[in-house]
């Protein structure tokens, strides 16, 4: 899932938000509870929130995340507008997870058209850069040593 839309509130009610949208969230965590299923005593949530899959593109087509996204936020602005409205909603945001490319410098952009849709609806949005998979793929294992 490489672009979302996420939104998070100190005050959300987020189960009472998700039960009365008709956008199907992918996740939602709640405040206090532990940010990592897999360490119960770790850290806690500050907040409650939800995330909903805008495109599922991979993170290597940045230019259909972008198209998705446009297509989304059209589709789905009353109930974005609403959403980002909710008692409790303290910001949202399009979330975009792009490849890193190898060059020297990495310049992305995002359309105009875009850029209106989101800031209309009041939401920000963030790029996170992730190594190519292909680099992950082909990493040599490290050997353990014979005794």
């Amino acid at each position: 899932m490489s672009c979302m839309f996420r939104i998070a509130g100190a005050k959300l009610d987020v189960d009472g938000l998700l039960a009365a949208v008709s956008l199907p969230s992918t996740m939602s965590f709640r405040k206090g509870e532990p940010r990592l299923k897999t360490r119960p005593n770790g850290k806690r949530n500050k907040d409650s929130g939800a995330a909903f899959l805008v495109s599922d593109a991979d993170f290597d087509q940045f230019e259909k995340q972008k198209r998705d996204a446009i297509g989304f936020l059209k589709t789905h602005k009353t109930v974005i507008r609403r959403i980002m409205n909710w008692r409790g909603v303290d910001g949202g945001e399009l979330a975009f997870g792009v490849e890193q490319r190898d060059v020297i410098v990495q310049c992305d952009y995002f359309p105009a058209e875009l850029l209106r849709l989101a800031g209309g609806l009041g939401l920000d949005i963030e790029i996170s850069l992730y190594p190519p998979f292909e680099e992950k793929k082909n990493r040599k294992k490290p050997t353990t040593p014979r005794t």
